[in-house]
């Protein structure tokens, strides 16, 4: 995938999006953070993740249509809804043909556990006889 595609991510410093796994998003006070996770390669041990926080924003909204004082309150800030917008594109892009694949097959693996167990059940059931 090109760097073209996500600019907010390149800002971020991800010179390969496609390395990109997953990502979370909390706040934590008046600061938005967003740990983006990175595919696991081959002899790794643990996956690599990098965290961001960006600033919320602070406003004042008018409160029951101006008969009473202004309340503060935040926001996320612009560039922060962008990234996200841009790993949102980016991860459910990725998974849809991959995901469908990897279920399959898990899919598969679970049946034949299953089968194999029920054979060893009834093996052991004629042994019994």
């Amino acid at each position: 995938m090109s760097v073209e595609k996500f600019p907010a991510l390149a800002e971020m410093g991800f010179e390969e999006p496609s390395d990109i796994d997953r990502y979370t998003t909390r706040i934590e006070g008046d600061i938005d953070i967003l740990k983006v996770y990175h595919n696991r390669h081959k002899g790794e041990w643990m996956t690599k993740s990098k965290k961001f926080k960006f600033k919320r924003l602070h406003k004042k909204l008018r409160v029951n249509e101006g008969l009473t004082a202004f309340r503060d309150t935040t926001e996320s800030s612009p560039f922060f809804l962008k990234a996200i917008t841009e790993l949102d594109k980016l991860v459910a892009g990725e998974k849809t043909a991959k995901a469908k694949k990897e279920d399959i097959l898990e899919e598969m693996d679970h049946l034949n556990r299953v089968v194999s167990r029920k054979i060893e059940d009834l093996r052991r059931q004629i042994e019994e006889l």
